[in-house]
């Protein structure tokens, strides 16, 4: 016997490990309990104290979770009575039924909807995407096979394999190969794949439009040395008495805090 309640009369258990990422439910399942209007219940205790009584989720989080994403007001609910230890149990399966979602099934679901014939913003909110994060989780789809493979296996996050779309596969596969290597972040990621881009599949162009001495062999592999370690062109500029200056060039102040990064600095 099952009744229903409020969303909010629900807590997650101070059972649960709280390192562990919140069981979000896949694009399929929001697609099947849209179809369906079918939620199974969810396993919960009394919390003690409260009146009228609010509750700790011991089984099923997912399932509060999927009412959320959904927009409902209520959630079917069994309550049971059990001792901490029977709690503890039920909130391990409950984290272990291995259901974490595909990275890529959320794009995959709104590839599917804008094929038939949906916005993206459109089928953004069916998911409850903004517009941004819906074409965010499309253009993964746009990577290499392989290195998409390596976004499912958790190798590469997709905020890092964002940026690898529109390079060539082989420029994919040694900016990401880099990425596991070096630990790049994704901003320093987006910094050197607009480096790559720009100069048509170059990994490491010099900044010719600020360089003085244009076909000293030296001072180009020295700036393509640079750039290629900053993540964005650099250009080294110096006159027949020895001085001169280093210039850095970034296109706004992400890719700024991106080079500061990379040189240690914090601003």
């Amino acid at each position: 016997m099952h009744e229903e309640i409020e969303l909010d009369r629900l807590y997650i258990s101070p059972l649960r490990p709280p390192p562990l990422p919140l069981p979000w439910p896949t694009a399929d399942e929001l697609a099947r309990a849209r179809e369906t209007g079918l939620i199974e219940p969810v396993i919960v205790r009394p919390l003690p104290g409260t009146r009228p009584p609010d509750y700790e989720i011991l089984f099923g989080l997912k399932r509060w979770l999927l009412a959320q994403r959904l927009g409902l007001a209520t959630v079917p609910i069994i309550v049971r009575a059990v001792s901490d230890e029977t709690a503890r149990r039920w909130v391990a399966a409950d984290n272990n039924d291995g259901s974490m979602e595909n990275p890529l099934a959320v794009a995959r679901a709104l590839q599917r909807r804008v094929a038939q014939g949906l916005t993206v913003a459109a089928a953004g909110r069916e998911l409850g995407l903004s517009r941004t994060d819906a074409s965010h989780r499309l253009r993964v789809l746009r990577l290499a096979p392989d290195i998409l493979a390596r976004v499912v296996a958790g190798e590469l996050a997709p905020g890092a394999a964002r940026a690898l779309v529109g390079l060539p596969p082989e420029r994919q596969r040694a900016l990401a190969e880099r990425i596991r290597r070096e630990h790049l972040s994704a901003r320093q990621v987006e910094a050197l794949a607009k480096v790559w881009k720009t100069a048509g599949g170059n990994p490491a162009p010099a900044a010719k439009t600020v360089s003085s001495t244009g076909d000293d062999p030296d001072q180009a592999r020295l700036e393509r040395a640079l750039t290629e370690q900053l993540g964005t062109p650099v250009a080294v500029r110096y006159a027949a008495a020895g001085g001169g200056q280093l210039v850095i060039d970034f296109a706004n102040l992400d890719i700024l805090e991106g080079v500061l990064e990379r040189l240690g600095l914090r601003w």
